[in-house]
């Protein structure tokens, strides 16, 4: 260990000032500590990475429709490539101390079904550790946290980790370092659990640097930890790109090095642990303020210091391959939270096309991306050194996919992509231009102006109902600033957006059925605003139809 700090304070109340042994929580670096328990396990032949779940542990209630080819693996639940929808946000609100580990998987089932075929996509979803630790659970026959705190945690020499509450541990603060933040009893503990000490972390990264030695003992084998270093499990584990998850561990590339580690948030604190295999040297730092800017800087500092004097890996380089046959327009398959699809449709699908040699992915509302083809349908980044995207043929697909580190990709005809954006831009027009009509029709109506019913009523309706969708988006939003105490439980801004979105899909239907009443009496309605009335009301049923479609329209966040 070359140098171990703290600064500041563990808790403003009482002014206790941060040491090294001082406990922060780490979020999702417990993923690490989870693969690690399953890798110990394979190593005695107890538990192995293949075990097919539901033979093992049927009752936490996995489906998936390809089972009796493709079933749900041990290894899919660590690598995150089940193809599990994220946990809900009830989940994460719901903060039970006390809940043993299978009955925090059964409490909320909707998020363990498989999307696409297991084995051929990563996307992150905290259930599928939880499910592991549980497996670990069922093949020692004790609880995951006593079998850790034994065979990892005393053996590494990590005193003060734990997957329990300590109570001891630092408060944690919201990114102004002074709105304390409430402690959360998170019920997947084996996927973001973790507490641990600078001292504590410093010795996990030793272990890893030395391969699995401490001190005399070898914890586990250098085979199990490079097994953990690499994902095996997606259809691009052959292709050596960075950024693949592996088991709890990834690689990162960053300032032209490849880092493996794992990071994690929760309850205001920042945390992330890196180390370059290559060069047997590590980092890890926490933070007790969910404050991004303090936590990217730290992170450069750190690493600017680590690499100071080393020498990048080489560029992969540039190689002229024929792209023509990537031209077109993909999706994403892989979006790590099912109810945020209908978003990610919208503004994450991309038109693809060759320029210079490269592969540009452009987003009809970003700025373009340029990748480099380095050879073998691999492509890297302009920004970076090593490949990170791969074309690879799926088992469902008929058309090349692009997968790696930004997720999967697949190809749409172009007049999907081009009628869901058009009709973005036409509903989004129209709906802004009725409200800014309704502040100038609105003052006339109040002024006497508009003596015809007729009239008012024609403008009314449709603008209603945009008021009222605006409120929702609005309430929708505004819960989204602390999403799991706002959404995850029966609150104002939860019930406020069932309630409202109900409230919008009836009025559409009045506006629509007001408007076919009245369309044979529009003598006293100028055309314009006859037509303007119309078209915001089509823009209203456009929006309804695809919201209802991706089941938003009355969703119960807090019960989802």
């Amino acid at each position: 260990m070359v140098w171990t700090g703290s600064l500041g304070l563990a808790d403003r109340t009482s002014n206790r000032p941060v040491t090294n042994t001082t406990p922060f929580r780490l979020g999702s670096i417990s993923k690490t500590i989870t693969s690690l328990a399953a890798l110990l396990l394979q190593e005695r032949h107890v538990l192995s990475l293949d075990a097919i779940l539901k033979d093992i542990i049927p009752e936490v209630g996995i489906e998936n429709r390809w089972t009796e080819t493709d079933p749900i693996r041990l290894v899919h639940v660590l690598e995150h490539t089940a193809g599990f929808d994220d946990i809900h946000l009830r989940e994460f609100a719901a903060n039970e101390p006390e809940i043993t580990l299978l009955d925090a998987i059964q409490y909320n089932t909707t998020s363990r079904k498989a999307r696409w075929r297991p084995g051929t996509h990563m996307s992150y979803s905290n259930i599928g550790p939880a499910i592991a630790g549980y497996a670990v659970e069922y093949a020692t026959g004790e609880l995951f946290e006593d079998f850790v705190d034994r065979e990892i945690f005393d053996v590494i020499g990590m005193r003060h980790a734990s997957f329990r509450y300590e109570a001891n541990v630092a408060a944690s603060y919201k990114a102004d370092g002074l709105t304390a933040e409430p402690y959360m009893h998170l019920l997947d503990r084996p996927s973001g659990s973790l507490s641990a000490t600078a001292l504590d972390m410093a010795d996990l990264l030793a272990m890893f640097i030395d391969r699995g030695r401490i001190d005399d003992r070898q914890l586990i084998r250098a085979s199990s930890l490079s097994r953990m270093e690499r994902s095996e499990t997606t259809l691009t584990s052959d292709r050596e790109l960075t950024g693949a998850y592996g088991l709890g561990n990834f690689s990162t590339e960053m300032d032209g090095f490849i880092y493996q580690g794992h990071n994690g948030g929760v309850d205001g604190f920042l945390s992330t642990y890196g180390y370059l295999p290559a060069h047997n040297r590590g980092y890890f730092f926490s933070i007790n303020a969910a404050n991004g800017n303090a936590y990217q800087a730290i992170d450069v500092a750190i690493r600017g210091f680590l690499t100071r004097e080393l020498e990048t890996r080489p560029t992969e380089p540039e190689v002229d391959d024929d792209l023509s046959h990537l031209t077109g327009y993909y999706e994403p398959i892989t979006v790590r939270n099912e109810d945020m699809r209908f978003l990610a449709q919208l503004l994450q699908t991309v038109s693809a096309h060759s320029e210079n040699g490269t592969l540009v992915l452009t987003p009809f509302f970003d700025q373009p991306s340029i990748w480099i083809p380095v050879g073998g349908g691999r492509y890297r980044y302009a920004d970076l050194t090593q490949a990170n995207i791969a074309e690879v043929d799926g088992p469902d697909s008929t058309t090349p996919l692009l997968s790696g580190q930004p997720g999967t990709l697949h190809r749409i005809p172009a007049y999907v992509a081009w009628f869901r954006w058009l009709g973005l831009v036409f509903s989004a027009t129209l709906l802004a231009s009725s409200l800014l009509f309704a502040l100038i029709w609105i003052p006339r109506a109040c002024l006497g102006r508009l003596r015809h019913s007729k009239s008012i009523s024609v403008r009314a309706w449709p603008t209603i109902t945009t008021i009222c969708l605006t409120a929702t988006i609005g309430t929708a939003v505004a819960g989204s600033a602390d999403a799991i105490r706002r959404l995850g439980t029966l609150t104002l801004y939860s019930g406020g957006y069932w309630l409202l979105s109900w409230l919008f899909a009836t009025l559409c239907v009045v506006s629509v059925v007001h408007a076919w009443r009245n369309a044979a009496e529009r003598a006293p309605i100028s055309k314009a605003v006859w037509w303007h009335a119309q078209l915001v009301t089509a823009a209203n049923v456009i929006v309804l139809v695809y919201l209802s479609y991706y089941g938003q329209i009355g969703l119960r966040f807090w019960a989802y």
